[in-house]
């Protein structure tokens, strides 16, 4: 059972869940209970089985302005600097985002962010580790944090990773602002809609595409994948061998080539087994 939230809403359609960011008065700012309670949710995800895609966008046409700056101003700044308590609170709250992204990058199931409206900052960190982003032309990007005279602490090393380091270099030293198409070519972005409504759609053709999958080798898949950042080569070598054997023979890989000898769809991407 997924947890209950107040600044996010869940809509389960079927095998998959929108994850709707959900304070539009503030341009869905990431605030300490927000991301809480993605971290929640995402930390429950991978014993769900009967989900098998996870959509994550954000309402009033705004996908996530960034961190709550007033937030950060009136529980961080306000009661004064110098005070140890307060900095290791500062600490503990932006570790938490940290949090949140591990809970991303350990999910099974395929993550797909949608973007439109402004993706700044942390929201933009966020898309740097989703399996699949698709934003509109005209949506927003920026990372703003230098601007505000703060480092961007927890999604510098992602958007690096993303992106290479000299871009990822010139956006964060710079803060500079560029649009969906620009956010495509430097690689944050994998497609781009024109609008809201292009978007829903491009959505749902991924997800049809994405059934082709079986839930079990797609998390494999992002184990052997997540495994070649920490592993050395000859480490790599035997740890994607044991995977391919885990799914070969598993259930999964048993009707695979059953379905492929009989000419037939397997069970997993069966229009009726949605």
């Amino acid at each position: 059972m997924l947890p209950d939230t107040r600044d996010l809403l869940l809509e389960k359609t079927g095998d998959t869940l929108t994850i709707w960011f959900n304070r539009p008065e503030t341009r869905n700012a990431l605030s300490q209970n927000m991301a809480d309670e993605l971290a929640s949710v995402l930390e429950k995800l991978p014993e769900l089985h009967d989900i098998r895609f996870v959509l994550l966008r954000g309402k009033g046409g705004t996908f996530c302005s960034g961190g709550d700056l007033k937030m950060f101003k009136t529980v961080f700044q306000d009661n004064g600097p110098g005070d140890d308590a307060l900095r290791e609170h500062i600490v503990q709250f932006n570790a938490g985002f940290g949090r949140t992204l591990r809970a991303v990058q350990a999910l099974p199931q395929v993550f797909v962010v949608l973007s439109e409206g402004a993706a700044m900052a942390g929201g933009l960190g966020l898309s740097c580790i989703a399996d699949v982003v698709i934003a509109c032309a005209d949506a927003r990007f920026a990372l703003s944090e230098v601007s505000l005279g703060i480092p961007p602490a927890q999604i510098a090393p992602l958007v690096a990773k993303r992106i290479g380091l000299s871009e990822a270099r010139r956006l964060l030293l710079t803060a500079q602002r560029f649009d969906g198409r620009e956010a495509h070519r430097l690689g944050f972005v994998h497609s781009v809609v024109e609008d809201a409504s292009a978007l829903d759609a491009a959505a749902a053709d991924l997800i049809a595409q994405a059934r082709r999958g079986a839930p079990g080798a797609i998390h494999l898949t992002k184990q052997i994948l997540q495994a070649a950042e920490r592993l050395s080569s000859e480490e790599m070598v035997q740890y994607a061998a044991e995977r391919f054997a885990d799914g070969l023979l598993g259930d999964e890989g048993r009707e695979g080539m059953r379905a492929f000898s009989e000419k037939r769809l397997p069970r997993w991407a069966e229009e009726d087994a949605v």
